[in-house]
């Protein structure tokens, strides 16, 4: 069954994927471009382009939330590529510098880690974002990736 067409567009909210899309896309970005069997989506080039700092000696900031109900207060430590937070430093156990990540809304993370050669999503479906029990949970999800490697 297709999703309701949005109500309001607010330029990233209201997109709708399932856990093998999210896989299907990090193998592309870890593919150079290139899914499934060689269809290229994106040049190498774009690529490598999305992966690098795009605001120079800026840092992403700490969002203040105004509706806390729905996101606690997010605390983005990285850079900004083109669409993705740039991790800035591997942090021990867990994902290494240059992985590329991102969010939404109902705790859905994921990341592509371009050095080890991974991505990997954690889905939940419940508000507040950021709650402290769904951070937690991807501090253990994240660990428990990288011991098996």
């Amino acid at each position: 069954m297709q999703p309701q067409p949005p109500q309001a567009f607010n330029g990233g909210g209201g997109l709708n994927s399932t856990a093998g899309d999210y896989v299907r896309f990090m193998q592309m970005f870890l593919n150079y471009g290139v899914a499934g069997v060689a269809r290229d989506v994106l040049k190498a080039r774009t690529i490598e382009m999305m992966a690098r700092n795009q605001i120079g000696s800026l840092t992403a900031a700490r969002m203040k939330s105004f509706q806390p109900n729905v996101s606690a207060d997010v605390n983005m430590p990285g850079k900004w590529g083109l669409g993705f937070l740039i991790n800035p430093t591997r942090t021990e156990g867990m994902r290494y510098a240059g992985s590329l990540t991102w969010a939404g809304i109902f705790n859905t993370f994921f990341w592509i880690d371009p050095q080890r050669r991974i991505g990997a999503v954690i889905m939940m479906q419940y508000l507040p974002f950021v709650d402290p029990t769904a951070v937690g949970l991807l501090g253990d999800f994240e660990r428990a990736v990288y011991a098996t490697l």
